[in-house]
């Protein structure tokens, strides 16, 4: 079975500039989801989707490959799905068939590699019938989008999931300077 770790990191912000690379207690956000995803026990693979030749320098430290993002996906109405199309497509012509994608957010700094292999272990559970798992913030139960690990026949179906489950975190979505503060000061 082939899991691979697919995170989106387009270079333009609206709300923060470099959002991605913005740093946090010295380290750029891309860099946590990175490390988180390269502890993981099942990931075999960990790609970045991106434009941004910033974000390719920051990151040139780890061992992930490199997904070239094309302009039209990285605009403010690009959908994540045609993203994970593009990507998914250029890494199966590249290293073959996979089975499950576990998309992270390069914002969300927060992620733990446990929670990762928690989601991951709900859909490749042989006795479970989770297509998808998504993780949740638990004091409200909406999806902070910091984890979806999803079997690869799921991004197909271009619509609504069946099958799916959740794994409950406390993430906070980065999204401005004061999301950056609030995370600094959680983890001080």
């Amino acid at each position: 079975m082939r899991i691979i770790g697919f995170i989106p990191a387009k270079g333009h912000s609206n709300r923060l500039k470099d959002k991605n690379i913005y740093p946090l207690l010295g380290k750029p956000l891309i860099n946590w989801t990175i490390e988180a995803a390269q502890k993981s026990a099942f990931l075999q693979k960990i790609y970045v989707s991106t434009d941004s030749n910033r974000i390719k320098e920051s990151i040139k430290k780890f061992r992930v490959n490199i997904i070239d993002r094309p302009s039209k996906l990285c605009q403010d109405n690009a959908h994540k799905q045609d993203v994970l199309e593009h990507g998914i497509t250029q890494i199966e012509q590249q290293d073959g068939p996979v089975d499950i994608v576990c998309m992270l957010q390069a914002n969300s700094p927060q992620v733990k590699h446990e929670k990762i292999d928690e989601a991951i272990k709900k859909v490749i559970d042989p006795w479970s019938n989770v297509h998808e798992c998504l993780s949740m913030n638990q004091s409200d139960l909406v999806t902070d989008g910091a984890i979806r690990v999803f079997k690869r026949k799921c991004l197909d179906n271009k619509g609504l999931g069946m099958y799916l489950s959740a794994v409950l975190t406390d993430y906070v979505d980065v999204h401005t300077v004061k999301d950056i503060k609030k995370i600094e000061n959680l983890l001080n």
